[in-house]
């Protein structure tokens, strides 16, 4: 008899796994953690690994879909809300990605070494190459809403919201560079984000500062040791 899965289970225990390896990511690198590492931190045999992912490649590829759909909601919600401008829209994307990136602690001093080094080269390639395929589509819509508006001028939205993809995913290595450098020092966040806002609104023709109160929200974290 064929054994028989309960979905709610199954999907619990593979979310449990996806958490284990993301905090393994983030503390370890992804090249470093081991499949071992994983099992051992879930208290899981490896047969029963293999029930959930075929390999350590199958569980990466896991956490960039999940990452990249939490983004592509929150997006899809703004592109199809008829009340806000396109503007609007966009400065409220960028809020929200730089609010999700504080809460997990990317930038914190620990965890921007491993995320930002060599070790998970591999996965900030692949977040980055799936989040342009899956993201610039619902970007550009907003972007030709801000330009039907008046409010952008850029003859190209759908290139211009890879370009905007490109520079905040950019940001986020340059901020991280500058607190691994000084751990205990405060960074010019303020200085790079406000460089970063104003080459997007040059690339949508917007109005200077327009962005600004988005890009102000790129402000890291600190943890209590630093």
């Amino acid at each position: 008899m064929a054994r028989r899965i309960d979905p709610e289970l199954h999907d619990a225990k593979r979310t449990a796994i996806l958490d284990a390896a993301e905090r393994l990511v983030a503390t370890k690198g992804y090249e470093a953690m081991s499949l071992q590492d994983l099992l051992d931190a879930l208290g899981m045999s490896k047969g029963a690994f293999y029930h959930y992912f075929e390999s350590k490649p199958d569980v990466l590829l896991a956490l960039v879909e999940r990452r990249t759909a939490a983004v592509e909601a929150n997006l899809r919600a703004l592109v199809e809300d008829p009340a806000l401008a396109g503007a609007d829209k966009l400065a409220r994307h960028f809020a929200a990605v730089d609010d999700w990136k504080q809460h997990e602690g990317r930038l914190v001093v620990d965890v921007a070494r491993s995320w930002y080094g060599d070790e998970n080269a591999l996965v900030r390639h692949k977040l980055l190459v799936h989040g342009l395929g899956r993201i610039t589509p619902l970007l550009a819509r907003i972007i030709q809403q801000g330009v039907d508006e008046g409010a952008f001028t850029t003859r190209d939205p759908e290139q211009t919201a890879r370009m905007i993809l490109c520079l905040r995913h950019d940001l986020g290595r340059a901020v991280a560079e500058a607190v691994v450098a000084d751990p205990h020092g405060e960074p010019d966040v303020a200085r790079m984000a406000e460089a970063t806002a104003d080459a997007i609104e040059r690339l949508l023709g917007a109005t200077p500062g327009s962005l600004w109160p988005a890009a102000r929200a790129m402000r890291p974290r600190r943890s209590a040791a630093t």
